[in-house]
């Protein structure tokens, strides 16, 4: 593989327009995941690439002339390309290759060559040199590998006892050892994801993930001032391309992790404006879905929020699960004006989402985190026509909060609404609430009481008929307490009048003394 990056770099420069090209296309193809199972056998390298139909490669190593493309190409062409950076991709960065074809010397990537004759004895690194911290951790967990009893135990170690045990190896100096741990919870992320496979269950692969992301936003808050010190510049340069890559590269159902990586690491160690600027210039050009998030990120940080709406809105509901993290960073900003801008168009896109989760659970629970984020929010400002429009918009999965809310407030009328529009008994809601409102409101209840009436009649049972007279004693009260007699005896009449044919009603009604004075 090395010798194949070497003949690649001297017979195709890119000084020359059209091996620009080539090197473009054949990223864009890789990045997008067109490559299907590539790997290297031999001196041979063999891949299969998605475009206008399945192109099939054959890469010779040895000699680099001689590799084929079934596109009919008599030179290289960006399938095998794509073919080569995918196997390249499998141990080593893009990146490494990339900046020696650039600088158009094999300087920079030999090294990793001779590496890769050495890596099983990569027992120390070099304190300053990211490949060198990539070699220690890959021996470590080679080490680990061949130590571990059964494959059921690997990913429990893998949490337990090999990245505990990578912490005791960091490097002791302060300014980087958090950005030591940061790569080498990214490592272990990789080999999570690698051993993923449809027999295990989703979920529990994620759970592992997350742990993992937790300590990537850790150690990169812990990176925050000693970024800014220019000494780690070498070293925070590789780690950008190295991260950039790892997004851009990482195909479903993890997407979303590896793009937190990428969130907190731009938040919190490449938070410099040039960086950010530059980092924009990379992504131009690329249209994944990865890409776009990254640079919607970008756009975030710097502020430039009618470029970065402009992408949510193009995306929709592909960004509804990443829109959370933005909302919640302007929320904890106070950031009055830019939160209302976000949420114009974000709202209906997460509403949205909500609504189309599969199980109540799921819906409940991202509610909750929705409207938690806007009650923080509202409770700062003392504004809550947001935190009122997205509980309306959320119902029925808002209703613990909109109750309570409306309650608090004391809209009791809108209370008792919710309770009609919910369906809910009269008899199941809380006594507190219905006493207060009865000092307060009493003619807020009246549509309650009314319904609770006329669905115990349609019963049509003593028990029911019973229940209906002790609900009407009540209303009946409730009427005396807005003085209300005439409307109540009109009430009464009609009720008398409309239940004339059952007769244990009527005799219930004449127990109960309600006559028609």
């Amino acid at each position: 593989m090395e010798q194949f990056a070497a003949w690649l770099i001297n017979t195709y420069p890119l000084t020359n327009d059209n091996n620009r090209n080539i090197l473009k296309e054949g990223l864009k193809l890789f990045r997008q995941g067109n490559v299907i199972h590539a790997y290297q056998e031999g001196s041979s390298m063999t891949g299969k690439v998605q475009d206008n139909g399945q192109k099939h490669v054959l890469l010779d190593e040895e000699i680099g002339d001689l590799s084929r493309c079934s596109c009919g190409a008599t030179t290289l062409c960006p399938h095998q390309l794509a073919t080569f950076l995918s196997v390249w991709s499998q141990s080593k960065t893009i990146a490494s290759l990339i900046d020696g074809w650039k600088e158009q010397s094999t300087d920079n990537i030999l090294p990793t060559f001779a590496s890769a004759t050495i890596k099983k004895e990569a027992t120390t690194y070099e304190d300053s040199s990211l490949s060198s911290w990539l070699e220690f951790v890959d021996y470590q967990h080679q080490q680990y590998k061949s130590s571990i009893p059964s494959k059921r135990t690997y990913l429990t170690g893998l949490t337990h006892a090999f990245f505990p045990k990578l912490r005791t190896q960091a490097p002791k100096k302060a300014e980087i050892r958090p950005l030591f741990l940061l790569h080498a919870s990214l490592y272990c992320m990789e080999q999570v994801i690698d051993s993923y496979d449809s027999s295990q269950p989703y979920q529990y692969i994620a759970d592992i993930l997350h742990r993992f992301v937790d300590t990537v936003e850790e150690e990169s808050k812990g990176l925050f001032h000693s970024a800014i010190a220019f000494q780690l510049d070498s070293l925070l340069k590789e780690s950008r391309q190295l991260i950039r890559e790892k997004l851009l590269q990482q195909e479903e159902p993890f997407i979303r992790e590896m793009f937190y990586v990428y969130q907190f690491t731009w938040n919190d160690v490449f938070q410099r404006r040039n960086w950010m600027s530059s980092e924009l210039k990379e992504l131009e050009g690329e249209t994944s879905l990865q890409a776009e998030l990254a640079k919607t990120h970008l756009l975030f940080l710097l502020k430039k929020d009618e470029d970065a709406l402009k992408l949510v809105k193009k995306n929709g509901n592909q960004y509804a699960p990443y829109l959370f993290h933005w909302l919640q960073s302007l929320v904890s900003t106070k950031a009055k004006d830019r939160l209302e801008s976000w949420l114009a168009i974000s709202l209906p896109i997460v509403t949205s989402y909500i609504h189309s989760e599969p199980t109540y659970d799921r819906k409940r629970q991202l509610t909750k985190h929705l409207l938690k984020l806007l009650t923080d929010y509202a409770m700062e400002t003392r504004q809550d026509k947001l935190y009122k429009d997205a509980m309306r918009q959320l119902m029925p999965y808002s209703y613990g909060e909109y109750e309570w809310y409306l309650f608090e407030t004391k809209n009791y009328r809108q209370w008792v609404e919710l309770q009609l529009w919910m369906g809910f008994e009269l008899s199941g809601l809380e006594a507190y609430k219905l006493k207060e409102i009865k000092k307060t409101d009493a003619y807020a209840l009246f549509p309650l009481y009314h319904v609770a009436i006329n669905k115990a009649l349609e019963q049509r049972n003593k028990t029911a008929y019973k229940e209906a007279t002790s609900l009407l004693k009540t209303l009946h009260s409730l009427y005396k307490k807005e003085k209300l007699e005439d409307i109540w005896l009109q009430y009464l009449l009609q009720l008398k009048e409309g239940t004339k044919r059952l007769r244990s009603f009527q005799e219930e009604l004449k127990k109960g003394r309600f006559s028609y004075d």
